[in-house]
């Protein structure tokens, strides 16, 4: 059975790009706009001066802008970690190409297979656990705790957060999506389409059983191994870790559905 890497978060961060670079320039200080108004007075009768009109506010300052893609690795990269902290960016994320990465590691994953070659992330710790005998194994609950830290991260993340985020990170999201050879489409659509996929994983519980045709396990029901790669990357995680991934999911998608009736990223 292939091993998928930390692909889940990264279809919530690069989705997920939960990472900002720099937060926005500072306002400036409103000034006082004095106004010289011409007054009429009698030649006997002084007139007072009006007073200035009220302060008028500065407009606000731009967000500055993004890096060029090929140097966004070193600010990507730190962001990830003032959003989640340095020990799960060490543990998860690609040290090289994080951008470009994330992008095709979500565009694989309502595939057969994710690309090892150019994954935006590492094996998950550990090694894939099986119960039973070599000649009739079959999925065990202890594999499921290997993805728990995995799982609590996504569960901590905040939806609105995240999208923001990668609203934020879109267009070299966008600029990485064409280079990998899809010229005039929005990676938008594609990232919804691949959440769609991935809620539409079924149940699997432990006991389900697994072949071992070559060197990977493989589940033996021939229709959950034609499974995408998101799909399979589910249903291994046990039926608790999933659902809470789904309910993240559910919840990212409703945030990326509300930018696109908005009518983002195509206004």
């Amino acid at each position: 059975m292939n091993k998928l890497p930390w692909v889940i978060a990264v279809v919530l961060i690069a989705a997920i790009a939960a990472v900002i670079l720099w937060p926005r320039a500072e306002k400036p200080q409103p000034e006082v706009v004095e106004t010289p108004v011409a007054v009429s007075e009698p030649e006997t009768t002084p007139v007072p001066e009006p007073p200035p009109p009220p302060p008028v506010a500065a407009p606000e300052a731009p967000a500055e802008a993004l890096p060029p893609l090929d140097e966004s690795d070193s600010p990507v990269r730190q962001s990830l970690v003032d959003l989640a902290g340095s020990e799960p960016v060490q543990t998860y994320v690609v040290p090289a190409g994080i951008v470009r990465k994330m992008v095709v590691t979500v565009d694989n994953l309502p595939r057969d297979k994710v690309s090892m070659r150019v994954r935006a992330v590492p094996d998950l710790p550990g090694r894939f656990a099986v119960s039973g005998s070599e000649d009739a194994p079959f999925l065990g609950e202890a594999n499921f705790g290997r993805y728990r830290p995995v799982v609590e991260v996504v569960s901590s993340l905040d939806a609105r957060q995240v999208v923001e985020l990668y609203r934020r990170w879109y267009p070299l999201i966008q600029q990485a999506y064409e280079e990998l050879g899809y010229p005039g489409k929005a990676f938008h659509s594609r990232l919804i389409a691949c959440i769609d996929d991935m809620l539409a994983a079924p149940e699997v519980p432990p006991g389900t059983r697994l072949v071992r045709p070559k060197v990977l396990y493989e589940f033996a029901d021939p229709d959950l191994e034609a499974r995408s790669a998101g799909q399979k990357m589910l249903m291994r995680m046990g039926p608790d870790n999933s659902a809470r991934v789904k309910a993240k999911l559910r919840e990212i998608r409703e945030q990326l559905l509300e930018q696109s009736r908005a009518g983002w990223p195509n206004a």
